[in-house]
């Protein structure tokens, strides 16, 4: 494990896109970036495989300038066709915003 430092400090105030794929990583890591000016575009309520399929199908709905509800919905459906689970599953497991 490592630990983080208690806040995480824009200095350009630019926003920034995060992808989190990591087990619980909404309840980590948002007391972190509450302050940073970020868009969470996906992150995890709860235990899960973080693969690059997952991954894959974000970024490629975040590059055709999808919104953060479809690039949602494409990194739940691969989630849910290579873990082979349900759709619903996927949703609850990977969410958006805050």
């Amino acid at each position: 494990d490592f630990k983080l430092p208690e806040t995480i400090k824009n200095t350009d105030n630019k926003k920034r896109t995060v992808v989190i794929l990591a087990c619980y990583s909404k309840i980590y890591f948002s007391p972190h970036l509450q302050n940073a000016n970020v868009n969470p575009l996906v992150w995890t309520t709860g235990l899960m495989c973080p693969e690059a399929y997952t991954i894959h199908d974000a970024i490629a709905g975040y590059i055709n300038n999808e919104t953060n509800e479809q690039i949602r919905t494409r990194a739940a459906l691969a989630y849910s066709k290579y873990q082979k689970c349900s759709e619903k599953a996927a949703r609850n497991l990977l969410v958006t915003g805050w």
